[in-house]
Protein backbone atom coordinates (compact mmCIF):
# COMPACT_ATOMS: atom_id res chain seq x y z
CA UNK A 1 0.00 0.00 0.00
CA UNK A 2 2.93 2.36 0.66
CA UNK A 3 4.02 1.98 -2.96
CA UNK A 4 0.64 3.28 -4.07
CA UNK A 5 1.18 6.51 -2.17
CA UNK A 6 4.62 6.92 -3.69
CA UNK A 7 3.21 6.45 -7.19
CA UNK A 8 0.37 8.87 -6.48
CA UNK A 9 2.82 11.45 -5.16
CA UNK A 10 5.05 11.05 -8.22
CA UNK A 11 2.01 11.37 -10.48
CA UNK A 12 0.91 14.55 -8.64
CA UNK A 13 4.39 16.07 -9.02
CA UNK A 14 4.44 15.32 -12.73
CA UNK A 15 0.97 16.81 -13.15
CA UNK A 16 2.09 19.92 -11.28
CA UNK A 17 5.10 20.25 -13.57
CA UNK A 18 2.84 19.82 -16.63
CA UNK A 19 0.44 22.49 -15.35
CA UNK A 20 3.31 24.86 -14.62
CA UNK A 21 4.81 24.30 -18.03
CA UNK A 22 1.43 24.87 -19.67
CA UNK A 23 0.93 28.14 -17.80
CA UNK A 24 4.35 29.36 -18.85
CA UNK A 25 3.60 28.37 -22.46
CA UNK A 26 0.27 30.23 -22.37
CA UNK A 27 1.87 33.39 -21.08
CA UNK A 28 4.58 33.20 -23.71
CA UNK A 29 2.45 32.16 -26.69
CA UNK A 30 -0.79 33.88 -25.65
CA UNK A 31 -3.00 30.85 -26.23
CA UNK A 32 -6.50 30.72 -24.84
CA UNK A 33 -6.37 29.59 -21.19
CA UNK A 34 -9.71 27.76 -21.09
CA UNK A 35 -8.71 25.50 -24.01
CA UNK A 36 -5.44 24.71 -22.28
CA UNK A 37 -7.23 23.83 -19.04
CA UNK A 38 -9.55 21.48 -20.93
CA UNK A 39 -6.54 19.84 -22.57
CA UNK A 40 -4.87 19.40 -19.18
CA UNK A 41 -8.02 17.82 -17.76
CA UNK A 42 -8.11 15.35 -20.64
CA UNK A 43 -4.39 14.69 -20.21
CA UNK A 44 -4.68 13.96 -16.49
CA UNK A 45 -7.81 11.85 -16.92
CA UNK A 46 -6.38 9.60 -19.64
CA UNK A 47 -3.01 9.27 -17.92
CA UNK A 48 -4.64 8.38 -14.59
CA UNK A 49 -7.32 6.04 -15.92
CA UNK A 50 -5.01 3.93 -18.04
CA UNK A 51 -3.14 2.27 -15.12
CA UNK A 52 -6.42 1.86 -13.23
CA UNK A 53 -7.89 0.05 -16.22
CA UNK A 54 -5.06 -2.44 -16.22
CA UNK A 55 -5.52 -3.06 -12.48
CA UNK A 56 -9.23 -3.67 -13.05
CA UNK A 57 -8.41 -6.06 -15.90
CA UNK A 58 -5.99 -8.00 -13.73
CA UNK A 59 -8.65 -8.20 -11.01
CA UNK A 60 -11.06 -9.70 -13.54
CA UNK A 61 -8.51 -12.36 -14.48
CA UNK A 62 -7.43 -13.03 -10.91
CA UNK A 63 -10.20 -11.91 -8.49
CA UNK A 64 -9.09 -10.58 -5.13
CA UNK A 65 -11.77 -12.34 -3.04
CA UNK A 66 -9.44 -15.18 -2.02
CA UNK A 67 -6.86 -12.60 -0.89
CA UNK A 68 -9.49 -10.82 1.18
CA UNK A 69 -10.50 -14.13 2.77
CA UNK A 70 -6.87 -14.96 3.56
CA UNK A 71 -6.29 -11.52 5.09
CA UNK A 72 -9.39 -11.97 7.28
CA UNK A 73 -8.11 -15.40 8.33
CA UNK A 74 -4.71 -13.89 9.17
CA UNK A 75 -6.38 -11.20 11.30
CA UNK A 76 -8.45 -13.88 13.05
CA UNK A 77 -5.29 -15.90 13.81
CA UNK A 78 -3.58 -12.82 15.22
CA UNK A 79 -6.55 -12.24 17.48
CA UNK A 80 -6.46 -15.88 18.59
CA UNK A 81 -2.75 -15.55 19.38
CA UNK A 82 -3.40 -12.43 21.41
CA UNK A 83 -6.21 -14.14 23.37
CA UNK A 84 -4.39 -17.43 24.13
CA UNK A 85 -1.45 -16.73 26.43
CA UNK A 86 -1.43 -19.84 28.59
CA UNK A 87 -1.54 -22.91 26.31
CA UNK A 88 1.83 -23.62 24.62
CA UNK A 89 0.46 -26.31 22.28
CA UNK A 90 -2.31 -23.98 21.13
CA UNK A 91 0.25 -21.18 20.60
CA UNK A 92 2.37 -23.47 18.41
CA UNK A 93 -0.66 -24.49 16.33
CA UNK A 94 -1.60 -20.83 15.85
CA UNK A 95 1.97 -20.01 14.74
CA UNK A 96 1.91 -22.91 12.28
CA UNK A 97 -1.46 -21.75 10.94
CA UNK A 98 -0.14 -18.19 10.62
CA UNK A 99 2.88 -19.41 8.63
CA UNK A 100 0.62 -21.42 6.31
CA UNK A 101 -1.70 -18.43 5.76
CA UNK A 102 1.29 -16.13 5.17
CA UNK A 103 2.58 -18.50 2.49
CA UNK A 104 -0.87 -18.66 0.87
CA UNK A 105 -1.03 -14.84 0.87
CA UNK A 106 2.40 -14.64 -0.81
CA UNK A 107 1.31 -17.19 -3.43
CA UNK A 108 -1.91 -15.26 -4.03
CA UNK A 109 -0.01 -11.98 -4.40
CA UNK A 110 2.42 -13.58 -6.82
CA UNK A 111 -0.46 -14.91 -8.94
CA UNK A 112 -2.16 -11.50 -8.97
CA UNK A 113 1.06 -9.74 -9.97
CA UNK A 114 1.53 -12.22 -12.81
CA UNK A 115 -1.96 -11.42 -14.05
CA UNK A 116 -1.13 -7.75 -13.59
CA UNK A 117 1.95 -8.09 -15.78
CA UNK A 118 0.15 -9.91 -18.59
CA UNK A 119 -2.63 -7.31 -18.63
CA UNK A 120 -0.53 -4.20 -18.05
CA UNK A 121 2.29 -4.93 -20.47
CA UNK A 122 0.21 -4.98 -23.66
CA UNK A 123 -2.07 -2.13 -22.53
CA UNK A 124 0.83 0.09 -21.47
CA UNK A 125 3.00 -0.79 -24.44
CA UNK A 126 0.26 -0.18 -27.02
CA UNK A 127 -0.80 3.08 -25.33
CA UNK A 128 2.80 4.28 -25.29
CA UNK A 129 3.32 3.48 -28.97
CA UNK A 130 -0.04 4.84 -30.15
CA UNK A 131 0.44 8.01 -28.11
CA UNK A 132 3.71 8.73 -29.86
CA UNK A 133 2.02 8.74 -33.25
CA UNK A 134 -1.12 10.74 -32.48
CA UNK A 135 -1.19 14.34 -33.64
CA UNK A 136 -3.67 15.50 -30.98
CA UNK A 137 -1.16 16.59 -28.35
CA UNK A 138 -3.27 16.19 -25.19
CA UNK A 139 -4.41 12.69 -26.16
CA UNK A 140 -1.09 11.55 -27.60
CA UNK A 141 0.99 12.77 -24.68
CA UNK A 142 -1.49 11.45 -22.11
CA UNK A 143 -1.56 8.04 -23.80
CA UNK A 144 2.23 7.96 -23.88
CA UNK A 145 2.55 9.04 -20.26
CA UNK A 146 -0.32 6.79 -19.14
CA UNK A 147 1.24 3.88 -21.02
CA UNK A 148 4.54 4.51 -19.27
CA UNK A 149 2.76 4.70 -15.89
CA UNK A 150 0.90 1.48 -16.71
CA UNK A 151 4.13 -0.29 -17.59
CA UNK A 152 5.75 0.99 -14.41
CA UNK A 153 2.99 0.29 -11.93
CA UNK A 154 1.53 -2.81 -13.51
CA UNK A 155 4.56 -4.59 -14.85
CA UNK A 156 7.45 -3.55 -12.71
CA UNK A 157 5.75 -3.09 -9.33
CA UNK A 158 6.53 -6.74 -8.63
CA UNK A 159 10.11 -6.49 -9.84
CA UNK A 160 11.50 -8.88 -7.21
CA UNK A 161 8.98 -11.61 -8.04
CA UNK A 162 9.47 -11.43 -11.81
CA UNK A 163 11.87 -13.91 -13.29
CA UNK A 164 15.16 -12.67 -14.67
CA UNK A 165 14.21 -13.57 -18.24
CA UNK A 166 10.83 -11.81 -18.01
CA UNK A 167 12.45 -8.66 -16.63
CA UNK A 168 15.14 -8.64 -19.29
CA UNK A 169 12.92 -9.35 -22.31
CA UNK A 170 10.12 -7.00 -21.32
CA UNK A 171 12.54 -4.13 -20.75
CA UNK A 172 14.48 -4.93 -23.92
CA UNK A 173 11.35 -4.99 -26.08
CA UNK A 174 10.09 -1.64 -24.78
CA UNK A 175 13.52 -0.03 -25.00
CA UNK A 176 14.22 -1.30 -28.53
CA UNK A 177 10.83 -0.23 -29.89
CA UNK A 178 11.12 3.23 -28.30
CA UNK A 179 14.60 3.72 -29.75
CA UNK A 180 13.39 2.70 -33.21
CA UNK A 181 10.38 5.01 -32.98
CA UNK A 182 12.57 7.83 -31.71
CA UNK A 183 14.97 7.39 -34.62
CA UNK A 184 12.17 7.23 -37.19
CA UNK A 185 9.94 9.95 -35.81
CA UNK A 186 12.48 12.48 -34.59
Amino acid sequence: MDDTFIYLAAFAVIVAVAVGTAIIAVRRDGRNMHDLIKQLIIWVAVAALLPLTSIAGASMIHPQQRMKDLMARQDHLKQDEYNSHDDAARQQKIHDDQDAVRKQIEDEQRAFYQAMFWVSFPIGFIALIVGLFLRAIPIGSSLSFGGLCTLTTGCYSNWNDMGDALRFWSLLVVLAILIVIGLIKF
